[in-house]
C-alpha cells in the first residue's frame, strides 16, 4: 500500500517540491540587517495606550464681531497693524471729518452766545427789578404821606377849619396815590412773572443745546475708533489717507 504522502506526490510532482521549499525556508533560521540609529529602547510599563491621529480642521473664534465706521472720515493715524491683540476701548485709527468738526465748533459757539445772551437778559431784568422796585419805593412813600395829609385836612373840615376845596384836593391826591401803588405793585410782579418764565425759557434752551453739543463731541470722539472687546484684530482693511464711509466694516475683532 503506497504512503499518502508519496501518492501525492507522483499525482502532482511540482505542488510536492514547492510545499517542501515553503518547509525547509520557514523552519530555517532567518537574519535582518537594522540600522541601530534607527531604533528606539524604552522599558515597557503598563500604563494606557495612546494612538495619536492627525486631524484636519478649521478653528474658529469664539466670538467676532465686525468694526464699523460710527462716522465716516479720512483715515489720519493708525495705532496698531492688523492682527495685535487688543484691550477693550483701544484705540486703532484716528479720523477726521471736517464737516463734523466744523458741526462742533459751531454747536460750541452757539451755546457760549446763549450763555452770554443769557447773561444779559439776566442783568437787564435785574436792572428792570430795581427800577420797579425804586417807583414802588416812590409811590409808597407818596401813599403815605397823601394819607397823612387826607387824615390831618379831613379832621381840620369836620372842624370847620379848612374849605371843603382843600380838603377835596387832599382826598383826590390821596385817592391817586392810593391807585398808583397798587399800580406799582401790580406793574412789579407781572414783570417778576415775565421775568420768571424768560429765564426758564432760556433755560430749557440752553439744556437742548448742551445736549445737541454733548452729542456732537461724542460724534467727534468716535472719530477715535476704538476695540469693541478684548481680542485679536484682523481682516484691518485701512490706510493713511483712505476715505472710510460712515457705517461701513473695515476690520473685525476676535477672542
Amino acid at each position: 500500500m503506497d504512503n499518502p504522502q508519496t501518492a501525492f506526490a507522483r499525482r502532482h510532482p511540482a505542488g510536492a517540491t514547492a510545499g517542501r521549499a515553503v518547509y525547509y525556508f520557514g523552519a530555517g533560521p532567518s537574519q535582518l540587517t537594522v540600522d541601530p540609529t534607527r531604533l528606539t529602547i524604552s522599558v515597557v510599563r503598563r500604563g494606557s495606550f495612546q494612538e495619536f491621529i492627525p486631524v484636519s480642521g478649521v478653528v474658529l473664534p469664539e466670538t467676532s464681531i465686525f468694526l464699523d465706521a460710527l462716522e465716516g472720515g479720512r483715515v489720519e493715524e493708525k495705532f496698531v497693524e492688523d492682527g495685535a491683540l487688543m484691550k477693550k476701548g483701544q484705540p486703532v485709527l484716528r479720523l477726521s471729518n471736517a464737516d463734523l468738526e466744523l458741526s462742533l465748533v459751531n454747536q460750541e459757539t452757539a451755546v457760549l452766545n446763549l450763555l452770554t445772551q443769557m447773561q444779559i437778559s439776566r442783568n437787564a431784568a435785574q436792572q428792570n427789578t430795581n427800577a420797579r422796585l425804586n417807583q414802588l419805593a416812590d409811590a409808597d412813600n407818596a401813599y403815605h404821606e397823601a394819607e397823612r395829609v387826607y387824615r390831618l385836612n379831613k379832621n381840620l373840615y369836620e372842624q370847620k377849619v379848612i374849605a371843603q376845596q382843600e380838603f377835596k384836593q387832599a382826598e383826590q391826591a390821596y385817592r391817586y396815590q392810593q391807585r398808583r401803588l397798587g399800580l406799582s405793585r401790580h406793574i412789579l410782579g407781572q414783570d417778576s412773572s415775565a421775568t420768571r418764565q424768560e429765564q426758564g425759557q432760556a433755560a430749557r434752551s440752553y439744556t437742548r443745546m448742551q445736549n445737541a453739543l454733548d452729542l456732537m463731541r461724542r460724534k467727534v470722539g468716535d472719530l477715535v475708533v476704538r476695540a469693541p472687546i478684548d481680542g485679536q484684530l484682523t481682516s484691518l482693511d485701512a490706510e493713511i489717507g483712505q476715505s472710510i464711509n460712515k457705517g461701513s466694516a473695515w476690520a473685525s475683532s476676535t477672542r
